[in-house]
């Protein structure tokens, strides 16, 4: 009888360790598969990383292309935000008129919003909102 106990207890041993020992080469294969993707990644950043080089050459680049053609479209581009100022001056003077004067609330408590002007301004509005749409 001791010795039937025994090659049970052997068994019992030997599974475990079977089990263990599959375990571990489970975990062994996911360590060695992450080290190698993390190698691989660190390879592929290396390889795609910009250089200070490159980043030289983009700048002066970019440079060049703001000293070429820069200053006639900033001319350009201020010249239609004062055309567009004098526009929103006219709309703002078209309906100043009704502006109201005090604190700026309404007798119900909450403050007063401006009307937008009827009329001529209001087609003065959408030629303004079609310009900046371009």
């Amino acid at each position: 009888m001791e010795l039937d106990g025994l090659r049970a207890w052997i068994g019992l041993v030997e599974r475990k360790l079977t089990m263990r020992t599959r375990v571990f080469l489970v975990l062994v294969a996911i360590a060695v598969g992450g080290a190698g993707a993390a190698i691989y990644l660190a390879i592929d950043a290396r390889d795609t990383a910009v250089s200070e080089s490159d980043l030289r050459a983009t700048r002066d680049e970019l440079a060049a292309q703001i000293a070429a053609g820069g200053g006639a479209e900033l001319s350009q581009l201020e010249a239609e935000v004062a055309q567009l100022k004098s526009e929103v001056e006219t709309l703002s003077n078209a309906g100043g008129g009704s502006k109201e004067k005090g604190t700026g609330k309404s007798p119900s408590g909450g403050t007063s919003g401006k009307r937008p002007p009827s009329g001529a301004p209001k087609a003065l509005l959408e030629a303004l909102k079609e310009r900046t749409r371009q």
